[in-house]
């Protein structure tokens, strides 16, 4: 049953990659659009090396009054662009701060009451919110709604928990399906085929949008993101997955004497519930393992907060490739996304296999992760050619290793009763240094 189990996540993570992919180009949409609504402009198909140009209407394209985009050109940005660019920034700040308080409290409030709700309510209800905000940027399409709907659409899915809610569940099951000792590499790997398969979407959404546009791939993100929630009923059984707590510990040590036939069904205390509320808070205390323990906990929060917060720095990285002085497409992007997923992909997976051949332990590979990501950025930040930044894929595949091991090596120093708490305060850490980002 726990191959089983695995493959189910595999394959929901796998619906929610190709999902996220093209949710992920909304940013490109809104920048064509007001692109297109800027008055008294004149688009200019961009020129690029190889002489090709597109002139879909949903194609990325970029302005200039006076002069052409060429590929490591330095030009003045122009009115059209900058007000384009002035526009989108403002909406995706509302847009992100709309949905960080309801994100926050919804992730604690889920992440708290797992056990209770179930595993498979609670990896439910984000899909369910992700659903309804595609739907919502559908209607913003084909209705031509007003700029407050993209907020709208934001807090649903904020309070939905988005998907950190839901990769936190799958984390849970991931965890109960492995043993100690595979963990790291099953975690590994998982994040590998992932990005493997984005690299794909990525490579095909660029292609995608040049040749038809947006709104069939929005449609196309829908109906993935129903096919999670079809295979999240159908193969996350609840009674496959027992979420203990403190409080479900000693309730089923008092009581295991008592019954003959537990069939996976824990009494739980009522007056309980208040005190699982504030146990997040209180699961890392140093009275409740041996401080060697407990410093590694800390250091290993700490340095995954950093980790969280200079990645989201780098999300606007994409947005950088689209000014000066590279003047990428969609298309281009696109392109450099699918081949960033496939080296990090091969090169990610080969680099936990070599540290762990030569006995490197996790926190060590967590090391030279943050190493070589304070590397990669100041390289980023002179770089001046395209040339310059194909060569980061060399190395940014090496630079994630302490998001996928932070989550094995938690659950090593941790009490099974304790993870699902644990796993809660490290979502919530990771959402509030996103929102921060």
């Amino acid at each position: 049953m726990s191959n089983l189990n695995l493959y189910a996540v595999g394959a929901i993570l796998c619906l929610e990659t190709l999902c996220g992919c093209i949710r992920s180009t909304v940013g490109q949409y809104v920048y064509r659009f007001y692109l297109q609504t800027y008055p008294h402009s004149m688009i200019i198909a961009p020129h690029y090396s190889n002489d090709s140009s597109n002139t879909d209407a949903h194609h990325l394209t970029t302005i200039n009054n006076n002069t052409n985009c060429t590929t490591n050109a330095h030009i003045v940005t122009s009115g059209a662009q900058a007000w384009a660019q002035q526009r989108s920034a403002n909406l995706f700040f509302w847009i992100d701060l709309s949905n960080g308080i309801p994100v926050i409290i919804a992730t604690y409030l889920l992440g708290v009451y797992t056990p209770r709700l179930g595993i498979r309510l609670v990896a439910m209800i984000p899909m369910s919110g992700l659903s309804i905000q595609i739907s919502i940027w559908l209607a913003i399409i084909y209705f031509h709604l007003a700029d407050y709907w993209w907020i709208i659409a934001s807090i649903i899915v904020g309070l939905s928990g988005s998907g950190s809610v839901l990769i936190f569940v799958l984390h849970l099951i991931v965890t109960s399906c492995t043993t100690e000792r595979e963990r790291s590499s099953r975690f590994v790997l998982l994040g590998a085929i992932t990005t493997s398969l984005s690299a794909v979407a990525s490579f095909a959404v660029g292609y995608y949008i040049a040749w038809r546009g947006f709104t069939d791939l929005f449609w196309v993100a829908l109906v993935l993101q129903l096919l999670s929630i079809v295979v999240g009923l159908r193969f996350i059984k609840p009674s496959h997955f027992i979420v203990e707590t403190s409080a479900t510990s000693r309730c089923r040590n008092h009581s295991v004497e008592l019954s003959t036939n537990a069939n996976n069904v824990h009494i739980r205390e009522p007056s309980k519930a208040w005190t699982e509320f504030f146990e997040v808070f209180t699961v890392f205390t140093f009275n409740r393992r041996s401080h060697k323990k407990s410093i590694s906990l800390y250091v290993t929060l700490l340095a995954f907060a950093f980790y969280t917060f200079t990645s989201s720095s780098m999300a606007v990285f994409l947005w950088y490739l689209l000014g000066v002085p590279f003047c990428w497409s969609s298309k281009e992007i696109g392109n450099y996304s699918a081949l960033s997923s496939i080296a990090s992909a091969v090169l990610r997976v080969l680099g936990i296999e070599a540290l762990t051949r030569f006995g490197a332990s996790d926190p060590f590979i967590c090391v030279i992760s943050h190493i070589l990501f304070c590397g990669s950025a100041i390289w980023i930040a002179f770089a001046q050619h395209n040339w310059a930044i194909y060569v980061t894929l060399l190395i940014n595949p090496f630079t994630t290793y302490q998001g996928s091991l932070t989550w094995s090596m938690i659950s090593k120093w941790l009490e099974p009763h304790e993870r699902s708490h644990a796993f809660t305060f490290v979502t919530e850490t990771h959402v509030i240094m996103m929102a921060a980002g």
